[in-house]
């Protein structure tokens, strides 16, 4: 089952954390990073930003180069012994309330997912991943977590990591531009080390986030071991980093991921509403706000649609839950997710999407949760439809994965997302 162990983390050294802040170095991890938000990153010439988006006409050589000169400076400094992390994040979102997440920073062995011991939950872009492979290649180094699930209904490492916050040990905290605090300590006790190796052993992982890097990890072992024909003992490449969170950690927050239509041939939207009515129940609204309300307690398999042209708010409830057991199928366990109801009924029958989803890279842009889509609908003239989704349940996911199938591309967003730059590890110790 699942193998973690401690590792010789690297991180910002002391002196320029002092002097710059630990705020002003980290970053996002590299795919929620918008254009604005690289270029004020950047701005701070050690910002971990230059590192994970720092690619240009050579690829990542660069970035080789950029971190074995940090390393070489001082910049970053290495843990003198193998360790955990302890990972908290606190923040107030909505009508969530304030929360707080706590995550174990490990080194975890990289499994073949037809093993089934570590498992993908949604469907992935393949160009990713091997944007990925080429800064791994370049660089050997983890650079940014994987976020995972385990399942641990008793939260004994939940409590052993509370154990270990202590003040004198933290190594960082900051707040990041979205008021969620981000705190870190190392976790140097043996005891306390073997224990949680012990309670995670029997256990299995869910990948949360960070599916294409868990890929170039896959991709970069097989790499690695063919090029060293193989060898029976363990290699560096056989383990990857991770941050892992209980499945029943009350800081656990899933969010929906919008859908934002642009660029399709105007006579395919032409009738939308009424289209929709061969599958769906069909409301329309005076206004968002009435959309919105109604979402709140819309009965299940229900999607908000924005019609930006047409200036039209108004909600698709699936009217039977049987149009999707012929359409997928009964063993397909996704089938009544409101994502592959979205891109099955609609992208596909009513709007004509290229089959399995297929070019809907042309047509489709995602909005996590926390933004309103509205306001960046209005902002920007090039969408056409606007699909408001709800949160996708916690335990779909584990259903999903326990029948060893994958939803559709981003039917999840975990929020905080894991920052990068905090700790990381480099490919030199097995």
């Amino acid at each position: 089952m699942a193998t973690v162990k401690p590792f010789l983390g690297y991180r910002y050294a002391k002196p320029l954390v002092e002097e710059r802040g630990i705020g002003k170095l980290v970053a996002p991890p590299y795919d929620v990073i918008s254009e604005r938000d690289k270029k004020r990153l950047a701005e701070e010439p050690y910002n971990f930003v230059h590192l994970i988006l720092g690619r240009d006409e050579t690829g990542y050589q660069n970035v080789q180069r950029r971190l074995q000169e940090w390393i070489g400076k001082g910049i970053f400094t290495k843990d003198n012994s193998p360790s955990f992390y302890i990972y908290e994040q606190e923040f107030r979102l909505n009508s969530f309330g304030r929360k707080k997440r706590t995550g174990l920073v490990t080194l975890v062995r990289v499994e073949e997912f037809e093993k089934r011991i570590i498992s993908p939950h949604e469907r992935t872009m393949p160009k990713y991943s091997m944007d990925r492979l080429e800064l791994l290649r370049a660089t050997r180094a983890n650079l940014e977590q994987i976020f995972s699930l385990y399942n641990d209904p008793q939260r004994t490492i939940d409590h052993l990591l509370e154990e270990h916050k202590k003040g004198e040990e933290m190594l960082f905290e900051f707040t990041d531009h979205q008021n969620v605090a981000h705190r870190l300590w190392r976790l140097e006790d043996e005891r306390a080390i073997q224990t949680i190796r012990r309670i995670l052993s029997p256990r299995t992982l869910i990948i949360a986030d960070g599916h294409h890097r868990y890929e170039t990890s896959l991709l970069y072992r097989r790499e690695r071991r063919e090029a060293l024909s193989d060898p029976l003992f363990e290699i560096p490449e056989d383990y990857t980093m991770m941050t892992l969170v209980n499945i029943h950690d009350p800081g656990l927050l899933v969010l929906p991921t919008h859908r934002l239509l642009h660029d399709l041939p105007e006579e395919r939207l032409d009738d939308f509403f009424k289209r929709c009515e061969a599958y769906f129940e069909v409301r329309i609204f005076s206004n968002e706000r009435e959309m919105e309300d109604f979402l709140l307690s819309a009965p299940p398999y229900t999607i908000g649609v924005y019609d930006r042209k047409r200036e039209r708010w108004g909600t698709i409830t699936l009217k039977d839950p049987r149009i999707m057991d012929e359409h997928l199928g009964s063993e397909d366990v996704n089938r009544h997710l409101d994502t592959t109801i979205l891109h099955d009924l609609i992208f596909r029958e009513i709007l004509g999407l290229n089959e399995n989803g297929q070019g809907e890279s042309e047509y489709v842009d995602y909005l996590r949760g926390t933004k309103d889509v509205f306001a960046i609908a209005r902002e920007e003239n090039k969408y056409q439809l606007v699909f408001v989704m709800r949160p996708t349940p916690i335990e779909q996911v584990e259903r999903a994965v326990t029948a060893g199938q994958r939803m559709p591309q981003k039917s999840t967003y975990f929020y905080p997302k894991v920052w990068s730059g905090l700790v990381f590890r480099v490919f030199e110790e097995v």
